[in-house]
């Protein structure tokens, strides 16, 4: 990895301090990070989800895990509680647990429901309703919360989601910036430049990965404070 800049401005509030920025050398272009679970690698597929690759952090080496086509969607790495998560046809919400699928519907039965992730704890999901914004759905309770009108939430921890802030001219994407939510919708905060478009990111506790339209991939060092 090549270090790039450092990033030394504090969110509002406070509460988010951006630090490092680091640029992963992927030997090509490369789309939608996903950090393996010890967060000692990222895997990377191209713009259309053709193929896996894995890019070690420490190392630098890229080892390709598949060619096949759609091998880059919906990366997940199964957590500690075994549980996972999915949508069939973008209606409703999954929950699978060994044999048992629980089917929800939390914003209702005529919404589409985006990128449902399960947080590591296995309590929470985050998804995104199409036109509307992020939501993080609590298991235990049934009770929802929005956490901004932002796209594609990752889970940064059990206590808040990472997602983006993409804009278009409805032909192609103008700009979007990566914005850290509190899963309790307390805030969110801003930790990318507006002069990059940052799209995709993913998130273990203290980093954040991403790639531009140009397919590069970059890691944020993050520090939350409370």
């Amino acid at each position: 990895m090549t270090s790039l800049l450092c990033m030394g401005f504090f969110a509002s509030a406070q509460q988010v301090e951006v630090g490092k920025m680091t640029r992963v050398n992927t030997g090509t272009q490369a789309y939608h990070p996903t950090f393996t679970a010890d967060g000692n690698s990222i895997l990377t597929s191209t713009e259309d989800y053709i193929g896996l690759n894995e890019t070690n952090l420490m190392t630098g080496k890229t080892t390709v895990l598949s060619t096949e086509p759609r091998a880059g969607m919906n990366v997940k790495l199964r957590g500690v509680t075994g549980k996972s998560v999915n949508n069939y046809g973008n209606l409703k919400i999954n929950i699978v647990d060994g044999n048992n699928v629980t089917t929800l519907a939390p914003n209702g039965e005529n919404e589409r429901y985006l990128w449902p992730t399960l947080s590591p704890d296995g309590s929470k999901i985050a998804y995104t309703v199409s036109g509307k914004g992020s939501y993080v759905y609590d298991i235990a309770t049934g009770t929802t919360t929005f956490v901004g009108k932002y796209r594609a939430p990752q889970w940064m921890g059990n206590d808040y989601v990472v997602a983006m802030n993409d804009r278009d001219d409805g032909y192609k994407i103008t700009g979007s910036t990566v914005m850290v939510c509190a899963a309790n919708g307390s805030f969110s905060q801003q930790v990318t430049p507006d002069d990059m478009v940052c799209m995709f990111p993913s998130a273990i506790p203290g980093k954040i990965a991403f790639h531009t339209l140009e397919g590069e991939i970059y890691i944020l060092d993050i520090t939350i404070t409370k």
